[in-house]
């Protein structure tokens, strides 16, 4: 079965709603942070945060693999009853995430 592109599209744009939204900035004191941002700058605005995690990419033997982009994940919160949860890829803030607990 052939899905046409528009097809596709339909079908990632349902699952990303699925995630829940995402953000493209979120504030750390004084300074506005982006997706974007270098992780050096996130820590030296946000500080460090609560709990992080690095994926690296490894094969089915457990080695890693040359040239794949690393995925680390990080929480901030709760601050006032939201967490904040950010994920870099190799190094560049991609996505923001919030969610009230």
């Amino acid at each position: 079965m052939k899905l046409s592109l528009l097809g596709w599209c339909a079908i990632l744009g349902l699952a990303a709603g699925l995630l829940g939204p995402a953000q493209a900035s979120m504030r750390c004191g004084t300074e506005l942070i982006d997706t974007g941002a270098l992780l050096e700058d996130v820590l030296k605005y946000c500080g460090e945060p609560q709990q992080r995690s690095l994926e690296e990419p490894v094969d089915e033997h457990g080695y890693l693999i040359r040239g794949a982009v690393a995925v680390e994940q990080w929480r901030y919160g709760p601050d006032n009853g939201m967490y904040r949860y950010l994920r870099f890829l190799d190094g560049r803030l991609v996505e923001i995430r919030a969610r009230r607990y």
